[in-house]
């Protein structure tokens, strides 16, 4: 059994420093912020967020989630995450993905959309090297670099973990072979369990042992109310607007809501799936993030706290 860490997700919207503050002293373990370079809603710059964040904090771990990796050239995000885990003082996790789910961003950035799963491995293998210290040359389809390195190095030793973000089983390969840990997007509790069960069969079949720290990371969104059908239709009015989608026909499979009691139990079935870390994008009033980052905190934190991950 492993201890469940549990996180709170910004959306990439402008947060205040204190609410950033408050978010570390009602008692999370990570905070997160959201990525798109060119999307259909504002939405800030992933890292300016988290650095804005590692000023006003202290010991809360920072994560993007998700950088959509291909669209970065790999020695600038390495620049950047490695500056975002000194100022941290180390406290940061990169989460990265391939994208594609709005593609307007690829021709935006320059970047073929074909190549992002490509471009995404060899960037990750180039970032590793930096994160090591190495001075080296790359010779990849994409990427091609010569005698190479950079300072300063991270405060982690050979950098900040690594979650690979996805749904395919191309993802969880990713993860397995170039991540530390395996991050799911819109997935149910039986799905969260397969991807679990499947990376076990590709580190058999690859004769790779998989760290006891290995993350295996859900991402939920949560709506709270006492009544359950108030809870469920706000939650489809912010993420239909947050994804441009008609999200009353998925918001039963990806988001728990309703009174405390029953958000508890819908985000058990994914550490019962597996997940040691849970990550919860609260829908709530952006006017009043304090009111229910403090609810959230004294109704279901405690609850969650009690559980643990079976990883």
């Amino acid at each position: 059994m492993s201890a469940l860490r549990i996180g709170l997700h910004t959306d990439g919207d402008p947060w205040e420093p204190d609410e950033f503050k408050l978010v570390e002293d009602v008692g999370f373990d990570i905070l997160t912020t959201g990525e798109h370079i060119v999307f259909h809603r504002p939405i800030l710059d992933v890292v300016t967020v988290l650095a804005y964040a590692a000023a006003v904090t202290r010991t809360i771990k920072l994560a993007p989630s998700t950088i959509i990796l291909p669209l970065r050239h790999p020695t600038i995000i390495a620049k950047e995450l490695t500056s975002l885990d000194v100022l941290s003082r180390g406290r940061l996790i990169a989460s990265i993905g391939i994208g594609g789910d709005y593609p307007r961003e690829f021709p935006a950035c320059g970047v073929p959309k074909s190549q992002r799963g490509k471009r995404s491995n060899e960037a990750l293998e180039i970032i590793r090297k930096y994160w090591r210290g190495e001075r080296f040359d790359y010779e990849g389809e994409i990427f091609q670099l010569h005698d190479v390195d950079m300072l300063p190095g991270p405060v982690q030793a050979d950098g900040p973990p690594i979650w690979v973000c996805g749904r395919s089983e191309a993802a969880m390969r990713r993860a397995l072979r170039l991540g530390d840990g395996w991050q799911p997007y819109m997935y149910t509790a039986e799905q969260f369990l397969h991807s679990v069960k499947r990376i076990g069969e590709m580190a058999d079949e690859e004769q790779r042992t998989l760290p006891q720290d290995f993350a295996y990371t859900s991402f939920i969104y949560v709506s709270m109310d006492a009544s359950v059908e108030r809870a469920r239709e706000y939650a489809i009015e912010q993420l239909s607007y947050r994804f441009d989608l008609p999200f009353e026909k998925i918001v039963d499979k990806y988001c728990a809501y309703g009174p405390p009691e029953r958000i508890i139990e819908s985000l058990s079935a994914y550490v019962g799936a597996g997940a040691n870390n849970l990550i919860v994008g609260l829908v709530m009033p952006p006017d009043d993030r304090r009111t229910w980052i403090r609810r959230f905190a004294e109704e279901v934190l405690p609850g969650l706290r009690r559980l643990s991950s079976t990883c």
